[in-house]
C-alpha cells in the first residue's frame, strides 16, 4: 500500500490554482517531479497565510517538515492550470500530516497525491513544541 494513499480521500480544508511555468517542466517536456513537492509547498504556504500565518509563525513557533511522500499518477504540461487541494491526516502532540491532491482544473485528471508530515518547532531553542490554539484549529477546518 502507498505511504500516501489516505491521500486519495480526505475533506479538503483549502485549495489553490496555481499556473505551470517553463521552469517547472523538466527534459521531458512535463513537469518535474521536484516541482510537485514544490506545488504542495506553496498550497501549504498559501493556507497558512489565509489565515495570517506562516511558516516561521504558525502562533508563537514555526514549523519544520519531517517527511514528505509523492504518488505520481499523470503528466501536466506547460500553462496547465492545476488545481492543489490540501486536507489533514494525523494530528497528535507537536505533529500533524497534511495530504494533498493536485490535479488538472480543466479536467479533473490526477496528477499527484502527496502527504508531508510536520512538526511544531521553537526554532530558538531547537526542539519541538506543541502545536499552539490557532493552528489546532485550522488543522480541524475550522477557519471561522
Amino acid at each position: 500500500m502507498s505511504r500516501v494513499s489516505e491521500a486519495e480521500n480526505f475533506a479538503s480544508i483549502f485549495s489553490c490554482s496555481l499556473q505551470v511555468r517553463v521552469s517547472d517542466l523538466n527534459y521531458g517536456n512535463h513537469v518535474g517531479n521536484d516541482r510537485i513537492l514544490g506545488y504542495m509547498h506553496e498550497a501549504r504556504v498559501l493556507w497558512l497565510a489565509s489565515d495570517g500565518l506562516s511558516e516561521i509563525d504558525v502562533g508563537g513557533c514555526g514549523t519544520i517538515m519531517t517527511s514528505a511522500a509523492v504518488d505520481y499518477k499523470s503528466q501536466a504540461f506547460l500553462q496547465q492550470q492545476l488545481t492543489i487541494e490540501l486536507g489533514v491526516g494525523c494530528v497528535a502532540g507537536s505533529r500533524f500530516t497534511l495530504l494533498y491532491r493536485i490535479y488538472r482544473t480543466d479536467s479533473g485528471r490526477q496528477v499527484a497525491t502527496g502527504a508531508t508530515d510536520m512538526c511544531c518547532f521553537d526554532y530558538q531553542r531547537q526542539r519541538p513544541v506543541r502545536i499552539p490554539g490557532k493552528l489546532s484549529t485550522l488543522l480541524q477546518g475550522d477557519n471561522a
